[in-house]
């Protein structure tokens, strides 16, 4: 079914919830959090996968996927969006009611000694991360050249032997009661 996540339909009548990459969008996580936990039963589970974007590093330098980083980032922030939240989940938790709130780092280290699932990784990035240069564009925060040359960074890195990504992001488990 399709609806606010700041509004459920429902009752009290779940025995989990997941969110994955969301809060992330959202401008008042806490609204949703509070809907995820009034529609669970007592004592059920909560699990949250957030991102943490602060923790992406990509060697060998990389100017245009630096640029094209930081203003996708700030351009997040700066539209009620949390590009950090996934550091922020415990407190969000906290304050919403959950309890039993745990929270573990989760990272993607890629180096020469995994060279394969490093290449995969470094070409996956580049589509997700270069989705929101339609936007970017046409508000003006970031250029055509920018985009043009992160691709070719992106394809270099990708390439390299010697090439490291990493990446971090939170994952959290609470109770509903």
């Amino acid at each position: 079914m399709q609806m606010d996540a700041q509004g459920l339909k429902f009752g009290k009548e779940f025995d989990g919830a997941f969110i994955c990459w969301l809060l992330e969008h959202v401008p008042e996580p806490e609204r949703v959090l509070m809907e995820a936990r009034r529609v669970l039963k007592p004592g059920s589970s909560i699990y949250i996968t957030e991102v943490m974007n602060f923790s992406f590093f990509l060697d060998p330098y990389s100017p245009n996927i630096w640029k094209y980083w930081m203003a996708f980032n700030d351009y997040q922030y700066e539209n009620a969006g949390d590009p950090f939240i996934g550091a922020k989940l415990g407190n969000l938790l906290s304050k919403v009611g959950f309890q039993d709130i745990q929270t573990k780092v989760r990272t993607w280290h890629y180096d020469n000694r995994t060279p394969e699932e490093r290449r995969t990784t470094i070409l996956f990035w580049k589509d997700p991360m270069l989705s929101g240069s339609g936007q970017l564009l046409k508000e003006n925060v970031i250029t055509e050249e920018i985009v043009k040359n992160c691709k070719k960074e992106f394809d270099r890195v990708a390439s390299d032997p010697n090439a490291v990504f990493y990446y971090s992001f939170m994952q959290a488990e609470a109770k509903a009661f």
